[in-house]
């Protein structure tokens, strides 16, 4: 049986307008605080709507390396109300990563809980307003406002939606990106600013948190992934499964047991199951939205609709490799009894017949969604061009300690760029510091009272920014320079770097590695 139509709650029906405008937001970078995650910064097509670059999470112990970790999403530095960096107590001045791994939108447009732990409820309530906005099947529209106010994964600390919403109807649609699909571009040539977009989809230009909600979730209900192998051979063709894949489709539908759980068409069950991966005191998983005892260790069942395209598995991320999580289950889950679900036990499989699974698995892969074409297709985002760090050279010179200051420069130089700022870590807290910038090149290796020198000392600008914190290596400071929207400054180049008071430095200095960008 072929998986139906996608549900469109009767409060957000479809519109092609929404749609693209929906499709728009997910990949815009300027939707989060410092303009380098979109929601598909987290969530990609091609990686079976997951995320293809995992951060350590160091677990509740606090310590990386250790089996409690968990290999979640990088999202943004830690910033307060003022947008200024401020150390993590796991992450320091470095990108925090989630608790979980980022869970894939595939299927999600059928689940009236998602999530892994279902607290994006059917019943979807307008942030801003408190009022019910879709009485049920709003599951994607509650999603959707999530993770923009979340300081782990897009905001600064205390982020509200009035500043989100003013902060689009400045923002130039998509300016970060590049390779921007037919239809998205098409749609910014006819409407070239959000109020306009706006317009289109609503009839009218306001910006709202539940208009963001009903445009991105809109457009994930337009994901589904179901031109795969295993839909041509449910269909009739006896060919679209090659006999490997037949044997594991076998397997998966028999002995295996793993239909149990993972029913065709969508394969998941919608529910949530404790498979004792973990102890629970490290997440209790879906007992934390319900508060039920019998939820302890619980999280969502997931579609394996693109399965292979992920690159770890399940809620911790701490299993790679589709065999190893086919392993997993051959094992009778996890190691941790506490609650573990009892559907779960040992299939004695031999490798061979896992990887007849692990097989089949494969022809549960949409190839539009593998190859990026419609409607998979996406932009090329800003952090993927400019890899965080790509814009460093040079040596930093070091002061107290040893430690050598860290220059942040992960703001994406856009002219008209509000939120363009840049930071330094491991510093000396309390010390005077410096930031310097030059509109001409530095000469490599020169140096300056045995300070190597990144900026140009012809065209130097100084600004004085004494330290936070106390003592090596705690010092940090933020400079936030808003980018006019200046024609005249495009194409501009710049060159950057910190200096330190610092007694234990070359002459009384420690200074950072030196940092370019160019005006676009």
């Amino acid at each position: 049986m072929p998986l139906g139509p996608v549900p469109f709650p009767p409060e957000n029906p479809f519109t092609e307008e929404k749609r693209v405008l929906g499709k728009v937001l997910f990949w815009e970078e300027q939707l989060s605080s410092d303009d380098t995650v979109a929601c598909g910064t987290c969530h990609r097509p091609e990686r079976g709507g997951a995320d293809p670059q995992f951060g350590r999470n160091p677990g509740v112990d606090g310590n990386i390396g250790t089996p409690d970790d968990v290999f979640g999403s990088r999202g943004v530095i830690r910033s307060d109300v003022n947008k200024d960096y401020q150390p993590s107590a796991d992450f320091g001045l470095s990108r925090q990563v989630t608790g979980r791994r980022a869970p894939d939108f595939t299927g999600a447009a059928y689940h009236d809980n998602i999530f892994w732990d279902g607290r994006a409820t059917s019943e979807f309530t307008d942030p801003q307003t408190g009022l019910v906005s879709i009485a049920s099947g709003g599951a994607l529209e509650s999603q959707a406002v999530g993770p923009i106010l979340a300081d782990t994964e897009m905001a600064h600390e205390g982020r509200t939606w009035a500043d989100v919403t003013t902060k689009l109807a400045e923002a130039t649609p998509l300016k970060l990106a590049s390779n921007v699909p037919p239809d998205m571009a098409n749609a910014l040539v006819a409407n070239p600013t959000y109020p306009d977009l706006f317009q289109d989809a609503f009839g009218d230009p306001a910006i709202t948190a539940e208009r963001i909600a009903f445009a991105i979730a809109t457009y994930e209900r337009t994901l589904v992934p179901d031109l795969t192998p295993w839909d041509a051979f449910n269909a009739g063709n006896q060919n679209a499964l090659s006999p490997p894949q037949q044997q594991g489709r076998n397997l998966f539908m028999g002995a295996g047991r793993c239909n149990q759980c993972h029913p065709p068409p969508l394969f998941s069950d919608g529910t949530f199951r404790n498979i004792g991966l973990r102890p629970i005191n490290e997440d209790a998983g879906r007992q934390d939205v319900t508060g039920d005892p019998a939820d302890r260790g619980k999280f969502k069942v997931p579609s394996l609709r693109n399965v292979a395209l992920r690159s770890r598995f399940f809620h911790n991320g701490r299993q790679a490799g589709l065999s190893g999580a086919v392993e997993v289950y051959d094992n009778s889950g996890g190691p941790f009894n506490n609650n573990r679900d009892p559907v779960l036990q040992g299939l004695n499989f031999n490798p061979n017949q896992r990887e007849l699974i692990a097989d089949f698995l494969e022809a549960l892969t949409d190839p539009r969604a593998e190859l990026g074409t419609f409607p998979f297709d996406r932009p090329t985002l800003y952090t993927e061009t400019n890899p965080p760090g790509s814009n460093h050279f040079g040596q930093a010179t070091a002061g107290t300690m040893g430690v050598r200051p860290r220059i942040i420069a992960l703001s994406p130089p856009a002219s008209g760029a509000g939120d363009f700022k840049l930071g330094v870590g491991s510093a000396l807290g309390g010390a005077p510091g410096y930031f310097a910038f030059s509109t001409t090149a530095p000469i490599m290796g020169t140096m300056f009272l045995g300070v190597s020198l990144h900026v140009s000392g012809a065209t130097a600008v100084v600004a004085p920014v004494l330290m936070e914190g106390m003592g090596a290596p705690d010092g940090h400071a933020t400079l936030q320079i808003p980018i006019p929207d200046d024609p005249g400054l495009v194409g501009m180049q710049f060159w950057a770097q910190w200096f330190i008071v610092d007694p234990n430095g070359p002459a009384g200095l420690s200074a950072s590695r030196g940092a370019t960008w160019t005006i676009f």
